[in-house]
């Protein structure tokens, strides 16, 4: 579904996506939370920045980012967008 500047999918979507090519799943959560439980190939960036995604040098890839409830993946989506990267944010977040 699009809603502007970057698209939202569902959680399960973004489970399926993370085994693709060309996409990077981010957890944006805490370290803690992380290692608790997170999609499995995701990376964890806590305390998210462009800047920080920036590092991974990795713009030609779609991001695919989650949060606790999903406004901080939202923010974080609508500023990479704007910097041209290709964003997916998950809708509610993640919960398990």
């Amino acid at each position: 579904m699009n809603m502007g500047k970057f698209n939202y999918i569902s959680l399960e979507e973004a489970r399926t996506r993370a085994m693709e090519e060309k996409y990077i799943v981010a957890d944006l959560r805490s370290p803690q939370e992380f290692y608790y439980s997170h999609v499995d190939n995701a990376i964890n960036v806590p305390n998210p920045t462009v800047e920080k995604i920036a590092q991974y040098n990795k713009k030609d890839y779609t991001w695919i980012l989650y949060c606790r409830r999903g406004s901080l993946s939202f923010k974080l989506a609508s500023e990479l967008s704007d910097c041209g990267y290709k964003v997916l944010a998950v809708v509610g977040g993640y919960k398990e």
